[in-house]
């Protein structure tokens, strides 16, 4: 069943805000319904729905495939039934990226739930890599669609194999590292893009090869989009060297441009308490304020369509 609730655009560029109206629940939006705000908006706000965190984990399964997560990231419940993770990276502005798009595992909605909304600053950002596309130079462009980036940071012992545990319903069972390995290399299912060593240490390090200009979208399939994780963050993690796919850096200019032109198309989601924010993750990239209210309590999850 799909409903008939109230749209009005978040921003002249982006963005959809779906208002609840009386008896509207979140189980009345249909899965093809929210699928095509994305594809036409890049990412929506829910706002006006009643919602719990246990009743944001069943959105998200209601519209997903299969699930994602952040390895260092805090569940919000271990009993299984509840997916939200608690968004808890230090109070630290964060620049633009696309959730987990500097690794293999890129999934293809990131969706945010605000349980407390902040009273001053402290706001999502987000920015629509289709608009940033549409403003780069002819130069910029070329440059860019040249060569993909790539990459290349070590994990943890404890963040990959939390990882494979969560990723693998076999990979739940105790398994040598080796196994455990071997689970996180079947992941990739033949993902040629990306090569992954075992450390002495235990360790893993990753190269992810990407084009920093994506034309994969599931709901906006063939749009070009200024979509990655080059101005991303490293609070949990190595920070990862990015570099051209000839090994070559990016240049700061070429990263100083491009941040310009981003920040040209970077608004606020201007959070109210139980809004919640669902985000085409290979289109919109996504960022944070410094966070200057820290009563501020926003719940995370990842999945594939």
């Amino acid at each position: 069943m799909e409903n008939h609730v109230q749209t009005a655009a978040h921003t002249r560029q982006a963005g959809l805000v779906v208002q609840g109206e009386a008896g509207e629940t979140l189980a009345s939006i249909g899965k093809s319904q929210l699928a095509g705000w994305l594809g036409a908006h890049g990412y929506v706000v829910l706002r006006g729905f009643p919602c719990d965190v246990p009743g944001f984990s069943d959105l998200v399964r209601a519209h997903s495939s299969r699930i994602s997560l952040d390895p260092a990231r805090q569940f919000h419940d271990q009993d299984g039934k509840v997916l939200a993770q608690k968004v808890d990276a230090g109070s630290d502005a964060i620049g633009l990226h696309c959730e987990n798009g500097n690794s293999p595992f890129w999934p293809d909605l990131c969706w945010f739930f605000c349980t407390q909304a902040p009273a001053v600053g402290s706001q999502t950002t987000v920015c629509d890599g289709a608009a940033v596309y549409r403003d780069l130079s002819p130069q910029m462009r070329t440059a860019l669609l040249a060569q993909d980036v790539v990459y290349t940071r070590s994990v943890g012992e404890a963040l990959w194999k939390n990882y494979v545990r969560h990723a693998s319903d076999a990979g739940k069972e105790a398994a040598d590292t080796r196994t455990c390995f071997e689970r996180l290399l079947a992941l990739l299912d033949g993902n040629v893009n990306t090569q992954i060593e075992l450390n002495a240490d235990h360790s893993v390090t990753y190269s992810f090869r990407t084009p920093s200009i994506l034309t994969r979208s599931p709901f906006s399939p063939g749009r070009p989009a200024f979509a990655n994780s080059i101005f991303g963050p490293s609070f949990n993690y190595e920070r990862p060297r990015i570099t051209f796919a000839d090994g070559t850096p990016l240049p700061e200019a070429m990263r100083a441009a491009l941040d310009a032109v981003c920040q040209r198309h970077t608004v606020d989601v201007g959070w109210r308490d139980n809004d919640i924010v669902v985000i085409d993750n290979a289109r919109v990239m996504h960022g944070r304020r410094r966070i200057e209210d820290t009563r501020r309590t926003i719940f995370n999850a990842l999945s594939y369509y």
